[in-house]
């Protein structure tokens, strides 16, 4: 009977540790893996966040690493608080990867992500002035007044010098799925 038991706690320990290696290989292009070009963002030097400028889809790249954000302002009935819809897509495939709904604090817009498959994680916007941008900003299609920064971490990080930090430039007003696949188009010409 004990050899019995022994046998069923191994076969699902083994389950666990291989659907937990499958999940890792699905999770792969939710964020960078590492931020290997460490920049010291001045976080104090944060300009109020532009909603009336970031509704569109907006591009991240570093190294390896593509994926486009659909950023949308809506508006709380109850309260009329403006929050930010945001879907992330991935790279190579347009694929829907993850959602989540930020509010704005401290002139930054912090959302919850959770991914298709059930990850959760944090990502932050933050708007700075070109004069105060330690990079030269990124030119996208549309011209935005602010430099923007995209932070990914875990949900319980804290501190921003645990988050991965990406420029991001905004490369259509349009939020379809269809820009994203254009944009792809357009790189692999």
């Amino acid at each position: 009977m004990l050899s019995k038991i022994l046998i069923a706690t191994l076969v699902t320990l083994s389950g666990l540790t291989f659907s937990a290696t499958a999940f890792a290989k699905d999770e792969e292009h939710i964020m960078p893996a590492s931020d290997d070009r460490w920049v010291p963002w001045p976080m104090h030097l944060a300009q109020p966040f532009p909603w009336q400028d970031i509704q569109g889809l907006w591009k991240a790249q570093q190294g390896d690493f593509t994926s486009y954000f659909a950023l949308k302002v809506v508006r709380q009935k109850s309260t009329g608080t403006r929050q930010l819809q945001v879907k992330q897509f991935d790279g190579e495939t347009c694929r829907v990867i993850a959602t989540g709904v930020g509010i704005e604090r401290n002139k930054k817009v912090l959302s919850q992500m959770t991914s298709k498959a059930g990850t959760t994680f944090r990502v932050q916007l933050t708007a700075f002035d070109q004069k105060d941008s330690p990079l030269p900003p990124l030119r996208g299609n549309l011209p935005t007044e602010a430099v923007m920064l995209l932070s990914f971490g875990a949900l319980e990080q804290r501190g921003t010098e645990e988050l991965i930090h990406m420029q991001i430039m905004k490369i259509s007003a349009t939020l379809t799925q269809k820009t994203c696949m254009d944009d792809l188009k357009t790189l692999k010409k």
